[in-house]
C-alpha cells in the first residue's frame, strides 16, 4: 500500500450550509461594488486561508456542497486575484484541480 490516504471531504451541518450562503452573497456584492470604482479604480482579490478542498458533504443530504471557494471563483465580475491556503496537502490539491481562472488563482500550502 502507498503512503497516500484517501481525501476525506468535510462533512458540514445546516448553520455551515447558511453560512457558505451568506458569504456568496457578500462576496458577490462585495465584488460589484469594488469593481464599479473608477476614482480611484480598485484592484480587488480575495484570500481564503481555511480553503479546505473546496466541496464539502452535507451532513443533511450527503450531497456535495461548493464551498467557499468556489462560490468565490464563481462570482461575476471576477476578482482579480485569488490566495486559496489550506495546511492539508490534499486539500490544497483537490483546490488546484476544481479551480476555474487558473491565470489569476494562487494556492497555497501553509
Amino acid at each position: 500500500m502507498s503512503g497516500t490516504r484517501r481525501l476525506k471531504f468535510d462533512e458540514i451541518g445546516y448553520w455551515s450550509e447558511i453560512k457558505l450562503d451568506i458569504v456568496k452573497d457578500y462576496a458577490s456584492a462585495y465584488s460589484r461594488i469594488l469593481a464599479a470604482q473608477r476614482k480611484p479604480a480598485l484592484y480587488h482579490v480575495y484570500i481564503d486561508a481555511f480553503a479546505g478542498a473546496g466541496v464539502h458533504i452535507s451532513k443533511a443530504t450527503g450531497e456535495h456542497i461548493p464551498g467557499s471557494p468556489i462560490n468565490a471563483l464563481l462570482v461575476q465580475p471576477p476578482f482579480r486575484e485569488y490566495h486559496l491556503i489550506d495546511i492539508d496537502r490534499q486539500k490544497v490539491g483537490a483546490i488546484t484541480r476544481t479551480h476555474q481562472r487558473p491565470q489569476r488563482r494562487r494556492v497555497s500550502r501553509g
